[in-house]
């Protein structure tokens, strides 16, 4: 029993770590890049952070979180996050790396960018000030991941609980099949006694006929000397 709720709980917190997203990642700086396809600005800044993330000094310490703000949603989300910011964003494309924000982009921005990226990650005690923003945003996303993810979760952990159930209710089981065959008392077979009373009664029926010709004997006997005496 202890070993199947160390499994539950396995598949739980598989279930929760699926479910979770990635923002706060402690490793990597987030940059998250708001734009619009068809915005030149924005493309120039998209080959930027193409070529940074080949670069040996940059390629590891972030990862590009890309919104297209062509979606509602997505539009929304920019205005809060640049409402937590500070800033009033009028436009794309809109970046934020750590406490800091660009709103627009040239070729000019590119060293503050890599500054940015750089300390950010050299400050270990950084706290991602949009983490929670990008949290509930995934939590109410509306493609049904997240929901899926719980159902799965849910299936898994529900599906692991029956199985070892089963188990233990089919070990139970035998035990208790086994304990009644050891219980039950051994069955004695009483073999009749007919053969006996056979023997007694063909001992009795010869030993009548025995009587019966000693007397008879007996008989013929004591009238052939009665005779001789004649």
């Amino acid at each position: 029993m202890k070993k199947n709720r160390i499994l539950l709980l396995v598949a739980s917190f598989l279930t929760i770590l699926l479910m979770t997203p990635t923002y706060a990642n402690a490793e990597t700086v987030n940059v998250y890049f708001f734009r619009s396809s068809t915005c030149p600005h924005c493309q120039a800044a998209q080959e930027f952070f193409s070529e940074l993330q080949e670069d040996e000094e940059y390629k590891d310490l972030f990862v590009v979180k890309d919104f297209e703000v062509s979606s509602k949603k997505n539009s929304n989300l920019m205005s809060e996050a640049a409402e937590i910011m500070g800033d009033t964003a009028s436009g794309v494309p809109y970046i934020v790396i750590g406490d800091e924000s660009f709103m627009g982009y040239s070729s000019s921005s590119d060293d503050s960018i890599k500054t940015a990226i750089k300390e950010t990650y050299e400050n270990e005690e950084f706290v991602d000030p949009l983490a929670e923003l990008m949290t509930n945003f995934e939590s109410g996303s509306d493609d049904g991941l997240i929901i899926i993810g719980i159902f799965a979760g849910v299936v898994i952990i529900v599906g692991v609980g029956i199985f070892f159930a089963r188990k233990d209710t089919d070990k139970i089981e035998k035990s208790i099949v086994n304990e009644e065959k050891k219980e039950e008392p051994k069955k004695v077979e009483v073999k009749p006694e007919t053969k006996k009373v056979e023997k007694a009664t063909t001992k009795k029926s010869t030993a009548k006929k025995t009587s019966t010709n000693k007397s008879t004997t007996k008989k013929t006997t004591t009238k052939k000397k009665a005779t001789s005496k004649k």
